[in-house]
């Protein structure tokens, strides 16, 4: 019992460190606690749907004469992750968005995006967790470090330019151009997070060397990258509150003084 209660907690925590990490930094309007913890179960949903999907669809038995080849573990990152884990997501950030009151800053769309990155994380980090039970310390670590870090910056992506789409694309085809950008960038950049480690064992020792150090600095660049996004939609946020509150200043100014 305790093992599993140890599992459930080194499974969880890096998510809920994450989790209110993105929460801090919506400071200046935060979100209500209800509809965040909405975009957590959407990213559970989100989990539920991809295994259900693979369940129905085996679409690793389409890749399996590849064998463990470096274009097999290239096409696994791709098809049996990438492309329909940010799929689900994009869908369920979707559905959490449509009829949000509360979607009104460009941070927002951040904020729910790693909400719903999270869930799907955590979700899947408790299988993997318990599913790994003797190697629970390297896993739960290597997860923590690497894989949870990864979801969320995927998410930081696909937010971004669900933001960019939803407040700053006046035209449809530049809202268009932004909601395929909000499913595109993060499913390429987590299917070469994940090409970088499924084609280690197709490779020589020297090369899978080469791979994990590029694998490193690739974490190291996203990372940098997810900051500099989450920073840029605060200072857009910020930017149009100094414009209404000048606004409403020019307002007061223009207002006949008081009446008798």
């Amino acid at each position: 019992m305790l093992q599993i209660v140890l599992a459930l907690v080194a499974a969880l925590l890096p998510p809920a460190l994450l989790f209110f990490y993105i929460h801090h930094q919506d400071s200046q309007q935060p979100e209500p606690p209800k509809w965040l913890w909405k975009g957590v179960l959407h990213g559970v949903y989100s989990a539920i749907l991809v295994l259900t999907v693979f369940y129905i669809i085996p679409i690793q038995e389409l890749f399996a004469d590849l064998g463990e080849s470096f274009l097999g573990g290239v096409c696994d990152a791709f098809f049996c992750a990438a492309i329909p884990e940010e799929a689900a997501k994009l869908y369920f950030l979707y559905r959490l968005l449509r009829r949000n009151p509360y979607f009104d800053e460009h941070l927002d769309g951040i904020v729910y995006a790693t909400c719903v990155g999270l869930g799907f994380a955590g979700f899947e980090n408790v299988l993997y967790v318990v599913d790994n039970m003797d190697e629970l310390a390297t896993v739960a670590l290597m997860r923590a470090i690497f894989s949870i870090p990864g979801h969320f910056f995927f998410a930081v992506f696909m937010g971004y330019y669900i933001s960019k789409a939803h407040f700053s694309s006046p035209t449809l085809s530049e809202r268009s151009r932004n909601y395929l950008l909000a499913f595109l960038v993060p499913m390429l950049i987590h299917g070469i997070f994940d090409a970088l480690l499924m084609t280690t064992s197709s490779v020589s020792d020297f090369v899978s060397g080469i791979l994990v150090l590029i694998f490193i600095w690739f974490n190291i660049k996203l990372n940098k990258a997810g900051r500099r996004r989450i920073t840029a939609m605060k200072e857009e946020d910020q930017q149009e509150l100094q414009e209404q509150q000048k606004l409403q200043e020019q307002q007061e100014q223009q207002e006949p003084y008081g009446t008798l």
